[in-house]
Parts: C-alpha cells; sequence; structure tokens
C-alpha cells in the first residue's frame, strides 16, 4: 500500500502515459511506412497535442482533489487520420520523409520520458534504501 501510494504521486504516472503514448505512436509511424506504397491506404496517427492536453487537465483536476482519487488510465489515445495536402494517383497519402521525421521525433520524446521515469523511480530507491535500522 505504501509503495502504491508513492508511485501514484508526483509526475510518474504522467511519465508512464507518455510512454504509452510513444510506444503506440511507434507502432503507427511503423504502420504507415510499411504501407507506404499500399493503393488506398490512408495514414493514421496520434495527436501529441491533442494528448498532453488531457493530461494537462487531469493534473489540473489531480491538483484540486484529494490525494489518490484522480488517476491518468482512463485517458485515451485517440487515432486519427490525417489529411496532407499531397494525394497520389493510387489515392495514398504518403510522404516517406514526413514519417521519418515523426519517427526521429518520437523516439527523442520516448528516450527522454523514459530517463526521466528511471530517474524518478532512482530517487524512489534512493529513498528506501537509506532507512533506519
Amino acid at each position: 500500500m505504501f509503495i502504491d501510494h508513492l508511485l501514484s504521486q508526483g509526475n510518474a504516472p504522467l511519465l508512464e502515459r507518455m510512454v504509452k503514448l510513444t510506444q503506440a505512436r511507434h507502432k503507427l509511424i511503423a504502420e504507415n511506412v510499411v504501407n507506404v506504397s499500399t493503393p488506398n491506404y490512408r495514414q493514421k496517427d496520434i495527436s501529441v497535442e491533442a494528448f498532453q492536453a488531457k493530461l494537462r487537465d487531469r493534473v489540473e483536476l489531480r491538483s484540486k482533489s484529494a490525494p489518490n482519487t484522480v488517476g491518468f488510465d482512463d485517458i485515451a489515445i485517440d487515432i486519427e487520420n490525417p489529411n496532407p495536402n499531397i494525394m497520389f494517383h493510387d489515392r495514398n497519402n504518403r510522404s516517406i520523409e514526413q514519417l521519418m521525421s515523426d519517427q526521429s521525433q518520437n523516439a527523442l520524446m520516448h528516450n527522454l520520458m523514459t530517463e526521466l521515469l528511471r530517474k524518478q523511480f532512482g530517487s524512489i530507491q534512493n529513498a528506501l534504501k537509506e532507512r533506519v535500522t
């Protein structure tokens, strides 16, 4: 119970949701790359800005609520079909350059979130090791 309470406070749940977002977005970008030459395929993506806005609203709600009453697990990751300005003759809206750029940005975000999460858990681990016997 103490560990659950300790882990649900602070930024750990927020960082965990961001890691899950980057994992889901990585899968979608990989699917888009695989289907880059598939006729009539519409690329899929996740709006990072919309997801971060949902997280921001939840953080504000959590700050006004009692401890451990507001969580982040129920925030949905919405998949959308963006409409870039290029449509090819096979009705595919591919842009391999944009996909590679999105992949790089997503990987950087994922690495940042996992490093922040690792440091947060490292701080908790250090605090637990410094117990008085």
